[in-house]
This record gives structure tokens, C-alpha cells and sequence, in this order.
């Protein structure tokens, strides 16, 4: 059941673009995005969450966490060797690399070039930046320059698409009093340049 008005979201309170206003479904949006709509669940849901632990509690099923002792990586490491053994005793055991899902996985090309790929495994292990070597620091610094103009083009199409979107929507009028607004602050803006 929609709270807000049609059109402002439930959760944030921002507007909802007025071509999406409504669901495939014909139903008014609650949410403005994904977030918002996650975080509308999860609020509605914290009562029924909140009931149920608490029903857990007053039949002593609950435990508290912090007295709990969760396995230490060493303990899990040597868990997971017991099961690979009784599987190999077993002969039930198979290596994950050659199934057809990996070997598919696996013939593919490499989405860096081994060079970058060994900077990038680097930096994983926390190692710093300056521990590189200058060759490996001007790859690292062309891929995140790459990385960011790609991320900068998928932006601006995004935008260039949400523009069309709201031209489209509008009238002749509308279009053309737009654009008399943006002559008008073209116009201020350069007679405040030339009087600096």
C-alpha cells in the first residue's frame, strides 16, 4: 500500500520520474530504486523478525553470539581437509576444474594481460601502491585511467538516455521555454565572466 503521494517515494521522500510512476503491473511505485526498496522491506519486515526472536527466546531456543565459539580458520582449513579425504578414500571426490561449467570458465581469455593481472593480485594481498615497481605503478595507472572513462561514458549515456526520455515528454512550448531558460543563464553567465 503506497504511503506518499504518486510519484515521491516511500522510503526517501524523492521524486519518482514521472514516466515510471506506475509498475509493469499498473500498480502506483512505492520506491524510487533498488535501495529505497530494500530498505522498505527490510522495515517492513523488522516486526515479524522481532516477533519471532522473540518467541525463540521465551522458549529458550535462542543463544547469545558472543558466547557461541565460531571455528577459527584453522579449525575450518582442517575441516574441509577431512571431507576432501573421505571423499578420495571414497572415490566419490572430482576435480572442480574439469567439469564442463569450468573448463568452459577456464578457456576463455583472460580479462587482464597476465602482467596487469600479477599488479592487481598484488594490491589484493595488501600490498601498497609504493611497494610497486615504477613499471607496475604506470600500469596500474593507465587501467584505473581506463576504468574510469569507461565508467564516465556509461554515465553520460545513461544521462544522454534520461534526457531523450524527458524531451520527449514534453511539449513544443515546454521545449521551447526550456531552452529560453538556458539562454538566459548562458547570458548571465558570461556577462559575469567578462566582468571578473
Amino acid at each position: 500500500m503506497k504511503q506518499q503521494a504518486l510519484g515521491i517515494c516511500d522510503n526517501c521522500l524523492s521524486e519518482i520520474p514521472r514516466d515510471e510512476w506506475y509498475t509493469s503491473k499498473g500498480k502506483p511505485r512505492l520506491y524510487c530504486g533498488i535501495d529505497c526498496r530494500n530498505t522498505g522491506n527490510s522495515r517492513a519486515g523488522a516486526p515479524i523478525r522481532s516477533k519471532k526472536a522473540k518467541q525463540r527466546v521465551a522458549r529458550g531456543e535462542w543463544q547469545n553470539p558472543a558466547k557461541l565459539n565460531p571455528p577459527t580458520p584453522e579449525e575450518q582449513a582442517r575441516r574441509s581437509r577431512l571431507g576432501r579425504k573421505r571423499e578420495v578414500s571414497a572415490g566419490t571426490w572430482r576435480n572442480p576444474a574439469l567439469s564442463d561449467e569450468a573448463k568452459e570458465k577456464l578457456s576463455r581469455p583472460r580479462k587482464h594481460d597476465p602482467a596487469l593481472h600479477a599488479v592487481l593480485e598484488k594490491l589484493k594481498q595488501e600490498q601498497r601502491l609504493a611497494d610497486l615497481t615504477p613499471e607496475e605503478k604506470e600500469l596500474h595507472r593507465i587501467y584505473r585511467r581506463d576504468l574510469r572513462q569507461a565508467r564516465r561514458k556509461e554515465v553520460n549515456a545513461w544521462y544522454r538516455n534520461w534526457y531523450r526520455q524527458q524531451q520527449a515528454s514534453l511539449s513544443d512550448e515546454e521545449r521551447e521555454a526550456q531552452r529560453a531558460r538556458w539562454r538566459e543563464q548562458n547570458r548571465r553567465r558570461r556577462k559575469a565572466r567578462a566582468s571578473e
